[in-house]
């Protein structure tokens, strides 16, 4: 029994990024109980950032890269007979060398290459100005430099809300019709009303933003003028931040969404900007967002009547662009290989260490690896020739690797920071760094401590771990010693993590001001090719923190969090096998993507064996999340009682959010239900399209078992 590996508990992730909600069963090929609707397949992606070679990592995974990205693109709308390919906005800006050193060209050649019918603005197509803007939509050279000439996108642009000052016209036109499978849809273009403070002045000179009570009178206009032109099936590509936690979506996209009417035409709105992960309604409007840089794109299925050209039916799948497994596009290669060429450097050594810059212990105290990158982010150049900032603070949890001993390539520093964050730089007060240092010491869901030191730049501290949060601070002060003032106010650079206010550092919200910058990998680099000159990279303990230990215990490292991160396929199917102790089969299951060797491969057999799985197409998709209604279909199973169709139809429909269940899962859940395994009585929704967490699969997997012996 070669193949069969011995497993104990399933691994719970704790990521520094979250996962994401992926394909659900039967979503492929799927029509309308009429048959008569045209599917169409909206394949979109946000804040690519011009990530073109960097690879991020996703619960400890390698995700991301275009290559990678567009061999999942090209894949996705290859299955489908009706599709568009999409972006929304930040495909440039904040860009990664390979891309930024030349204006960015090369990620429009990408997706030129690519064949994209559409794209958005977002703040960062503003960062250079409106002609640099322009330049790089409609062709011509770059005013920056004037040293790159773009060929100019060969596909359509839309935005409405940014209007020309000299005209009172739309800067681009607001609106484009495409036509697939025979029905119109349209799209809307919208970027942020916060784009004038992420940017700098000269940035937006000549342009201005339409209020939110403007921007929902263009909306209701351009889709008029849409529907005016036959056009039923309506999209907004709108570069507005929303994220969707426990089945509640939020932020601007969601304002916009319950500002329009409930009977407007607008049928969908992809959000973007803060990175995160949108799937749900609001207002019956569909709101979707695949977090940021390629390591994932949103799948929109749409269900079209060609008659009336209404949508009958919509749901979004966001899959995430994981590497392993996955053959890289030659096409993309190409065009990375081509940059590369013209900037030798990028793969050169740009410096060498000891190996003693590490991260060690950085979640709890100060690290030289921390410092390096600290220090790296306080000389920022932000275009403001405001010289460099008072402080910088890097959350340890963006250090992602330690420097390697002997020589040291860009390469090595993208595994540190292979997030591709931008930096911030904003107005705090010396009160509000006191109280952001306050913010690193939380609390877990289970009481145990929930530690993140900050590593720093500018300043230095004391911490006794004798006194309460509040008082923990007892010296805070700059490099040389003098006080920092409580009512003075002082520069600070974060990532964009931070300042959305990650890790719980929400004082960061309340920040004067907010200026966004360069991406943090960009910086330093050049930080540390400015400093070493190519030869000794030198960076160490300094004592810029000072922790003093609480006298009556032993300082420990903290418990890992408790995790609130989805659950893929594989690890519930583990988690199932594990607790009912299923040890029954000597052959490797049959799935084409579950290796025989892989770490899950024997539980997965274990469950098809026991009936619990099936795949679909061949496939198992053992890394996708779980949704609570595959959940569900997996653990009714275990259950012997029967309903029928009617009325199990009748106990979905008592949950506010019954008729978002697929119709496969409606029995499943129900059996689930009427045992007690899901809903209570205080609670109105099933939110079956949502991911599971590790913790919530654990207690959901106990309580089926446990009706199942009752």
């Amino acid at each position: 029994m070669t193949w069969k590996n011995v497993l104990g508990k399933s691994t719970i992730r704790v990521a520094a990024t979250a996962l994401l909600l992926t394909q659900l069963f039967g979503a492929v090929g799927s029509v309308s109980a009429a048959g008569k609707d045209v599917e169409v397949h909206l394949i979109g992606i946000n804040d690519f950032h011009g990530q073109l070679d960097t690879t991020s990592m996703v619960s400890d995974k390698k995700a991301g890269s275009a290559p990678i990205l567009a061999t999942y693109l090209k894949e996705a709308q290859a299955k489908y007979e009706h599709s568009l390919l999409f972006h929304n906005g930040d495909s440039v800006g904040a860009s990664a060398p390979v891309s930024s050193l030349d204006r960015d060209e090369p990620t429009m050649e990408w997706m030129n290459m690519m064949g994209f019918d559409v794209g958005s603005l977002g703040n960062h197509e503003f960062d250079q100005g409106i002609a640099a803007l322009k330049a790089q939509i409609f062709g011509g050279l770059d005013p920056k430099e004037g040293k790159v000439t773009h060929a100019g996108a060969k596909f359509d642009y839309v935005n409405a809300n940014v209007i020309d000052s000299s005209t009172g016209k739309p800067l681009i036109k607001p609106y484009v019709i495409k036509e697939v499978g025979g029905v119109k849809i349209g799209f809307i273009g919208l970027v942020t009303k916060a784009t004038p403070n992420k940017v700098s002045p000269a940035g937006t000179a000549g342009v201005r933003f339409l209020s939110a009570e403007e921007e929902v009178e263009a909306v209701n206009k351009y889709a008029k003028e849409l529907q005016d032109q036959g056009v039923e099936t309506i999209i907004v590509l709108a570069h507005d931040p929303a994220s969707t936690k426990e089945g509640v979506t939020t932020g601007e996209a969601a304002d916009l969404a319950k500002a329009l009417p409930a009977d407007s035409p607008v049928d969908v709105i992809v959000a973007g900007d803060n990175h995160a992960l949108a799937n749900g309604e609001v207002n019956g409007k569909l709101i979707v967002q695949a977090y940021s840089y390629g390591t994932a794109f949103e799948d929109i299925k749409l269900m079209i009547d060609p008659a009336t050209g209404d949508v009958t039916e919509k749901s979004a799948t966001v899959t995430t662009t994981f590497q392993e497994g996955v053959k890289e596009d030659p096409e993309t290669l190409a065009i990375i290989k081509k940059s590369l060429d013209k900037h030798p450097e990028l793969t050169k050594p740009v410096g060498t260490t000891d190996g003693s810059i590490l991260r060690t212990d950085a979640y709890n105290n100060e690290a030289p690896l921390g410092n390096l990158i600290a220090d790296a982010m306080r000389q920022a150049d932000f275009g403001d020739k405001a010289g460099k900032a008072d402080f910088a603070f890097m959350n340890p949890g963006g250090i992602r690797a330690d420097l390697p001993k002997g020589d040291v390539t860009f390469a090595d520093l993208a595994k540190i920071q292979p997030f591709g964050n931008t930096l911030v730089k904003l107005e705090l007060t010396g009160e509000q760094v006191k109280t952001l240092l306050q913010q690193q010491w939380g609390t877990n869901a289970d009481g145990t401590p929930n530690t993140k030191t900050l590593q720093i730049s500018g300043l230095k501290y004391t911490a006794d771990f004798n006194k309460p949060v509040a008082e923990r601070v007892t010296s805070l002060s700059l490099e040389d010693g003098t006080p920092i003032d409580p009512q003075k106010t002082y520069t600070a650079v974060v990532n964009n993590f931070m300042a959305a206010g990650g890790d719980n550092y929400k004082v960061l919200l309340d920040a004067k001001s907010s200026l966004a910058g360069p991406i943090d990998l960009d910086v330093f680099y050049q930080y540390i090719t400015d400093t070493a000159k190519g030869g000794s990279i030198v960076a160490k303990n300094e004592g810029r923190i000072t922790n003093v230990a609480a006298a009556t215990e032993t300082p420990e490292v903290p418990e890992a969090p408790v995790s609130n991160e989805s659950i893929t396929r594989a690890e519930f199917v583990t988690t199932l096998v594990d607790m009912l102790k299923l040890n029954e089969v000597t052959t490797a299951p049959k799935f084409k993507d579950v290796a025989a060797d892989a770490a899950y491969a024997d539980a997965i057999a274990e469950a098809t064996h026991a009936g619990f799985i099936q795949g679909y197409g061949g496939n198992f998709n053992p890394d996708r999340d779980i949704t609570r209604e595959e959940a569900a279909t997996i653990l009714a199973k275990l259950l012997k009682d029967q309903v029928t169709d009617k009325n199990a139809a009748t106990v979905i429909a008592g949950f506010e959010d019954g008729q978002t269940v697929s119709k496969y899962a409606i029995d499943s859940m129900a059996k689930l239900i009427n045992k007690g395994v899901l809903g209570t009585e205080d609670s109105k929704l099933l939110q079956p399209k949502q991911g599971l967490s590790t913790n919530d699969a654990k207690a959901l997997i106990e309580k089926a078992v446990a009706a199942k012996a009752s």
